[in-house]
């Protein structure tokens, strides 16, 4: 971590390789010696060249002084480079050589510390250059222990991160709500054991396949942004051998071309490796895909390799893409980059070339829109669940700072022991998930307010307000200071309005989903003009960070932004708090709307993308009424959704009006029927009433008409039918054996044959979200599953889990008076083969045009245009699928299907009559099949398998139904 130079006679090589060793065994491993096999000067590499690059990167230049050194002029030369470099030079004495002989450079400015004075008890064996020599070195262990000390001191501890930063000398030690960065790696404290996990993780991921996806999961609160950004990136970032870390990407409003997103940050690492590229063309680049990303990325990776000394023979640092507060990818505001750099990250990791390790951090309570999101499908999501900060790294979080400003040759900050003990016990007695942030902020308002005479104290602490009283207390000072400002109203009703209209729904809102607080980043000037001199005095409290977006932000070049400076403001502000909770349907139904509206503007404005109708339509029209929420509706784009939306649905009632119309004619003529035969229908009602005196079972319910016992024994293979209205289409299959399994993956063998002893029906189509809504009408499921705005009816329900799918086949059963149920895993795969023995149905290669998978038909799939193909086969944005030879429909891609079975990781034991897996215990993750529209063609073959935790629910799988037979057949 700490870049050493050791500087040596080739005469003393022994030596230079002893101490290499002792300072690698010590945690210093990025140390350079020319001769070293792996980090030191190839054969055939100019020996000059190299060596001055070495000494030109390296922060500290250790030389081993004896008389070999001070006879070589490349030696004196190296010292020469050193000071000229002004590097920290560290003279160490390997043999007799007189004090008086050290050059005067080092003598004047240095400590010279010896390494055989005294007892040399640290005796140890080397290996010389070629392998075949070995030479032994004594050194005195009191002198290590001196050298070890001094680089300590001087800054070079292995874990050491200089502070405060030369471009930032004032910096303050506590940085309150902001998250810590790159900068404050060396004032991060309290996560040491969580960083060495996260870099093992990515060091193991590395170590495997190259590309992959890391994922660290943690509460609001937790400091993943910190974690992050002063934890886990600086010190990825120094191991230059290993990883070429990117600028942080924090997606906001535009995660591909905003001030912090994609295109900025190659930006600034282009600008880093001194390559010759603009940012018009490194945004062409993002917009080729990965095909045009690629070649960029790997001329970044050969110019780092182009400046590291003893590079291994093709050995290459991996691309880092980090991404911070991931959950603004599923936000209104962006989400058409946001899904398209999702397809990117996709396409990117998936190909491998060049290696590429993306690292996410996300809220806990959003991970499942990560966890599923389509253009992530198929691919390995590793993950990294930081808890919260355990309480006893708090005091080392209070003090840890203050020693760094001891250190840095500033005035010094003395903390009462008093306060300390006052604050470790206020955040043990809170023990809130804001306790971190509360912490961060108490703090650093303490050091602005009362740090300038040297110390803190448990008084000031108290004045201030306490840990749960501060954010509050920060408030109140800045309305308090609104008084006398001739622009802001003096009554307190009319500021807190005031407020209230910068923050809901600018800076403030609600995620949809989780129905949680979020905060936003807003341009300046949509803060209402009378609301700024109060959003001022906000930002002069640290309660509101305020940045100016530089070229070529998505926001105007130069326009100033604005946002909450954490999301534990939006819960400690009472009043905040209050707000949000009485407007949160409003703000739902408002990001309900512009989520809807970029999805219909994205999928050609058609008329299947219009998501809302009747009650939440007029939900979305009311917010018309509101003078703070109403402008959100004027955006060109939600503004021509909400138009069409109600000329469709206007269209609709005038239809609906002209069939009520016609059945209330029909309805006179019916009642008027019956009563002229009165008589026969009494009749005819009395002798149903012999029979079904107590209750009417399922085939005589109102819209059942489920198959007879004659009917069902003369099914034939192939015949279909319906047993009610709004239920599945069944299709009958015949008895017969298949091959179940594969040898692609391991839980696909062995592969084994099972026999299906007797006939049963499969729905022709997966179960609809109309088939569904028939089953809540009659009472029979509750659950109303979230379309993700892709349209209902005739399309596939999603949003399911195993729990949900064997509600509704209960309640079919129960309608029906007849057996239905979920295909066993078998049963699944026999239907799905049809007969075929081949990766597909139609043979062992994908094809275009078979199947609704990702990749799978180049003309779409590749745009990213992943469609929920409806179940009558027919889309306007898919291709049209052939059904297998039974007759069955989308069972390759399209959703992925639950199954009855539990998950078992092999077939050993399977039953080989098609029977379901049950035994299996716990049975917490059950079996789902066929692949989705996000699956690759490998994810979608006849015997590919999943499992997923059965109450698990997403936009990726739904399913289909089987109907037992009658035995007599």
């Amino acid at each position: 971590m700490a870049r050493i130079f050791l500087s040596h006679s080739s005469i003393d090589t022994a030596e230079a390789i002893a101490l290499r060793d002792w300072l690698l065994s010590h945690g210093w491993d990025d140390v350079f010696v020319d001769v070293d096999p792996e980090r030191g000067i190839k054969a055939g590499q100019r020996w000059e060249e190299e060596l001055n690059k070495a000494a030109e990167r390296c922060k500290v230049v250790i030389f081993l002084l004896s008389a070999n050194w001070l006879a070589s002029e490349w030696c004196r030369a190296e010292m020469e480079l050193a000071l000229k470099l002004d590097k920290r030079l560290v003279p160490v004495v390997i043999d007799a050589t007189p004090l008086t002989d050290v050059p005067e450079e080092m003598r004047s400015e240095w400590q010279v510390t010896s390494l055989i004075d005294g007892l040399r008890d640290k005796v140890v064996t080397v290996t010389l250059p070629g392998g075949d020599r070995k030479a032994a070195v004594a050194f005195a262990s009191e002198g290590l222990s001196r050298l070890r000390i001094g680089l300590v001191d001087a800054g070079l501890d292995p874990t050491y991160f200089e502070w405060p930063p030369t471009a930032d000398p004032s910096r303050a030690p506590y940085r309150g709500l902001k998250a810590l960065d790159h900068d404050d790696a060396g004032i991060f404290f309290g996560r040491d054991g969580w960083i060495d996990r996260g870099l093992d993780a990515i060091r193991t991921l590395r170590s495997k396949d190259g590309s992959a996806l890391l994922i660290v999961l943690g509460a609001s609160g937790a400091g993943k942004s910190s974690f992050m950004r002063a934890g886990l990136v600086p010190r990825l970032a120094r191991e230059e051998h290993r990883f070429l870390v990117l600028p942080v990407i924090r997606p906001e409003r535009a995660v591909i071309s905003g001030e912090t997103g994609l295109v900025r940050s190659l930006a600034d690492a282009v600008a880093d490796a001194k390559l010759q590229r603009s940012r018009t063309d490194i945004t062409a680049a993002v917009s080729g895909g990965p095909r045009t990303l690629a070649p960029l990325l790997t001329e970044l990776i050969e110019a780092r390799t182009a400046t590291l000394v003893g590079a291994r023979a093709g050995e290459q640092p991996i691309i880092v893409l980090a991404i911070d507060q991931a959950e603004e990818l599923f936000l209104a505001d962006g989400r058409a980059e946001a899904q398209n750099f999702l397809h990117l990250l996709g396409q990117l990791v998936a190909a491998n070339s060049p290696p590429t390790i993306v690292v996410f951090t996300i809220r806990s309570d959003s991970y499942e829109g990560l966890q599923t999101a389509k253009q992530l499908e198929g691919l390995d999501q590793n993950t990294l669940s930081l808890p919260p900060m355990p309480q006893g790294a708090f005091a080392e979080i209070i003090r840890g700072p203050a020693r760094r400003l001891d250190k840095s040759g500033r005035a010094k900050l003395h903390i009462e022991e008093q306060l300390v003990e006052e604050l470790l016990k206020d955040i043990e007695a809170s023990g809130a998930k804001d306790a971190l942030p509360l912490l961060a902020f108490t703090l650093e308002r303490l050091y602005r307010e009362h740090g300038q005479d040297g110390d803190l104290t448990l008084d000031e602490y108290k004045r201030l307000g306490g840990v749960r009283g501060c954010i509050k207390a920060a408030v109140d000072a800045a309305l308090a200071s609104a008084n006398g400002k001739p622009t802001i109203p003096k009554e307190h009703d009319k500021r807190l309005t005031l407020l209230k209209s910068a923050f809901i729904p600018r800076l403030a809102s609600v995620d949809p989903e989780t129905r949680t607080p979020r905060r936003r980043v807003a341009r300046y000037s949509e803060i209402p003009e009378a609301a700024r001199p109060l959003v001022e005095l906000l930002v002069d409290q640290r309660l509101l960070l305020k940045d100016k977006a530089a070229n070529g932000d998505s926001i105007a070049d130069g326009e100033t932004t604005i946002e909450p400076a954490h999301e534990a403001l939006l819960r400690q502000w009472d009043q905040l708090d209050q707000w949000l909770r009485d407007d949160m349907a409003a703000m739902i139904a408002l990001e309900g709307a512009k989520r809807a509206a970029k999805d219909w503007a994205g999928h050609g404005r058609t008329r299947e993308w219009l998501a809302h109708t009747t009650g939440r339509l007029e939900a979305v029209e009311r917010l018309r009424e509101r003078d703070d929420l109403a402008p959100s509706l004027d955006e060109p784009t939600v503004r021509d959704y909400i138009a069409a939306c109600r000329l469709r649905d206007n269209k609709q009632q005038r239809r609906r009006q002209v069939i009520l119309g016609g059945l209330g004619i029909g309805l006179v003529a019916v009642v008027i029927t019956a009563m002229i035969n009165r008589g026969y229908l009494e009749q005819q009602f009395g002798k149903y009433s012999v029979y079904l005196p107590s209750y009417m079972p399922g085939p005589f319910r109102a819209g059942a008409k489920a198959l007879m016992p004659a009917q069902e024994v003369a099914l034939a293979t192939g015949d279909s039918f319906t047993e009610c209205q709004g239920c599945p289409e069944m299709v009958v299959l015949p008895a017969g054996s298949v091959p179940i399994g594969s040898d692609v993956n391991a839980d696909e063998q062995p592969v084994h044959s099972v026999s299906i002893a007797r006939p049963f029906a499969v729905s022709r189509f997966e179960v609809t979200f109309a088939q569904w809504d028939t089953c809540i009408s009659h009472g029979g499921c509750k659950r109303w599953p979230e379309d993700q705005l892709w349209g209902r009816r005739g399309r596939p329900v999603i949003g399911v889990s195993w729990d949900d799918a064997q509600t509704y086949v209960a309640w079919l059963s129960r309608y029906t008076g007849r057996r239905y149920r979920l295909l066993t895993e078998a049963e699944w795969e026999y239907a799905a083969r049809a007969g075929s023995a081949t990766a597909y149905p139609w043979g062992d290669e994908v094809g275009t045009g078979n199947a609704n998978c990702h990749g799978c038909l180049a003309s779409w799939a590749e745009e990213g245009r992943t469609v929920v193909v409806a179940a009558d086969g027919k889309s306007e944005a898919a291709p049209q699928f052939p059904a297998n030879a039974f007759g069955l429909l989308h069972m390759h891609g399209n959703v992925a299907e639950w199954v009855e079975d539990c998950y078992v990781p092999s077939y050993e034991g399977a039953a080989t009559d098609g029977a379901a897996r049950h035994t299996w215990w716990p049975c917490t993750r059950r079996v789902v099949r066929g692949g989705s529209w996000s699956s690759g063609p490998t994810e979608i073959r006849s015997a590919d398998r999943a499992g997923y935790e059965h109450g698990a629910r997403n936009g990726l799988i739904g399913f289909r139904v089987a109907r037992t037979l009658n035995a007599s057949r």
